[in-house]
C-alpha cells in the first residue's frame, strides 16, 4: 500500500470513529432530554433496544396483580424512567389471562408483550409450547440459577406462603405454627371453626392448584388436614386477597395458603391481622414474567423485564413486601425469619407440568373433593 493511500486510510477510520462518538453522545443526550438516564443506576440496557422501544412507543402488561397499589407504582416508575412509552395494563384472574393470551394470539390478534403471573404452572406451559421470546437479560448475572429457565421465563420475586388470621378471635398465643397443629386445632374445635376458615379453591384458582398440590409433594399428610379443613367447612375464594379481606371483616378468622406480600402490605393499616409463617415448611412462590414470541413491542417488553430484574426494580417490589430474587438485594424484614432449611421453592421448569397433565389434576380434585364432602 502506498503511503498516500495508507494516510487515506486511516483518517477514513478515525473518522468513522468519530461519527460513532457523536452519534453516541447525541442518543444520550436526547434520552436524558426525555426523562432519568435509563442507562444509570447499575442499569445496563443496550442502546439499540432502548431506540427500537421508542419508535416502538407502547407497551401492552398481562398481569395477575390485581390492580393493587404495588402495580400502579411499579408502571409510574417505569414509565417515568421511559416517558416515551405508552403502557396498556390489562389485570385479570390467572386462568382467564392464560386463556384470553392463548386465544388471541391463536387468531392473530394483538394480544399482551409481556405476561407477568404467580401461576408458575401455566406460565411454564406458555414457555414450553413456544408462546416465549428468547431474550438474555443484561440483569441475568445478577440472578439466582433458580430465578429463570434458560433465557426464556423469569421469576422476578420470591414470596413465601403463610397462615394468616385475625388477632380479634384468635390470640397470638393460641395461633399454630405448623401445619400439624394447624390440622389439629380444627380437629379438636370442628363446631367453632366451622365456616371460619378461608382457603383456595383448587377447581377455580390455578393459583390455589398449585399451592395445595406442592403441598402434597411436600407431605402427603397435607391431605389429612385437606379433609379437617373439609370437616370445618373451608369457605372456597379464587385470591389472597379475596382471603384477606374476609378475615378482616371476620367472617372467617383463618387463611390458609395465603400469599405472604399482600398480608404483609395489608397489616401496615390492619394490625388486628396475624401473619405465621409455618415453622415445619413454607412454600415459596415467585411471579413468573415471559416476553411473548408474537410481541408487537418486544424491545419495549425486553426493557420492562429490565426493569423489573434491575436493582430500582427489586428495590420497588420489596417496598411492597415482595421479596426480590437477585441477591445483592436483601428480604423484607419479616420474610429474613424464616428458616432457610425450610423453605421449599416452587422452582420454574418442566417440572411444573406435571400438575397440568388433565389426568393427574382429575385425580386430585377428585380426592380434594371427597375432603369437601366431609362438611356435608
Amino acid at each position: 500500500m502506498s503511503l498516500a493511500a495508507a494516510v487515506k486510510a486511516i483518517i477514513t477510520m478515525v473518522g468513522g470513529l468519530v461519527t460513532r462518538v457523536i452519534a453516541i453522545f447525541a442518543f444520550l443526550w436526547t434520552a436524558g432530554l426525555q426523562g432519568d438516564d435509563p442507562l444509570q443506576d447499575g442499569y445496563h440496557a443496550r442502546a439499540e433496544i432502548i431506540q427500537a422501544a421508542r419508535r416502538e412507543g407502547h407497551l401492552v402488561v398481562y398481569n395477575t396483580m390485581h390492580a393493587d397499589a404495588a402495580l400502579a407504582d411499579i408502571l409510574a416508575t417505569f414509565h417515568r424512567r421511559y416517558p416515551f412509552i405508552t403502557i396498556r395494563d390489562s389485570d385479570g384472574d390467572a386462568l382467564k389471562t392464560y386463556i384470553r393470551f392463548t386465544g388471541e394470539t391463536a387468531r392473530h390478534r394483538p394480544s399482551a408483550d409481556l405476561i407477568w403471573s404467580m401461576a408458575m404452572d401455566l406460565q411454564e406451559k406458555l414457555i414450553n409450547d413456544g408462546f416465549a421470546l428468547a431474550y438474555t437479560s443484561p440483569e441475568m448475572p445478577a440472578l439466582p440459577n433458580w430465578a429463570h429457565w434458560q433465557d426464556l421465563g423469569y421469576g422476578v420475586t420470591q414470596e413465601p406462603i403463610a397462615f394468616v388470621y385475625n388477632r380479634r378471635f384468635i390470640p397470638d398465643a393460641r395461633m399454630p405454627h405448623t401445619h400439624a397443629g394447624l390440622r389439629d386445632l380444627l380437629a379438636r374445635n370442628p363446631e367453632r371453626f366451622r365456616g371460619k376458615v378461608a382457603m383456595y379453591n383448587p377447581a377455580q384458582s390455578e393459583v390455589g392448584m398449585l399451592l395445595m398440590s406442592q403441598d402434597v409433594q411436600v407431605t402427603r399428610d397435607s391431605w389429612n388436614l385437606f379433609d379437617t379443613l373439609g370437616l370445618v367447612d373451608a369457605q372456597l375464594y379464587s385470591t389472597s386477597r379475596d382471603m384477606l379481606q374476609a378475615v378482616l371483616s371476620g367472617r372467617q378468622w383463618i387463611g390458609y395458603d395465603v400469599v405472604a406480600s399482600y398480608a404483609m402490605e395489608m397489616r401496615k393499616t390492619h394490625p388486628e391481622l396475624g401473619v405465621v409463617y409455618p415453622s415445619d415448611y413454607v412454600l415459596m412462590l415467585s411471579r413468573v414474567a415471559f416476553i411473548s414470541a408474537t410481541a408487537r413491542d418486544p424491545n419495549a417488553a425486553k426493557l420492562f423485564l429490565d426493569f423489573l430484574l434491575s436493582r430500582e426494580g427489586q428495590q420497588k417490589l420489596k417496598s411492597y413486601g415482595m421479596g426480590p430474587v437477585r441477591p445483592d438485594i436483601g428480604v423484607p424484614v419479616a420474610q429474613a425469619r424464616i428458616n432457610a432449611g425450610r423453605v421449599q421453592a416452587i422452582r420454574i421448569g418442566p417440572g411444573l407440568l406435571a400438575d397440568l397433565d388433565s389426568l393427574v389434576r382429575a385425580q386430585f380434585l377428585r380426592r380434594w373433593q371427597q375432603a369437601r364432602d366431609t362438611a356435608e
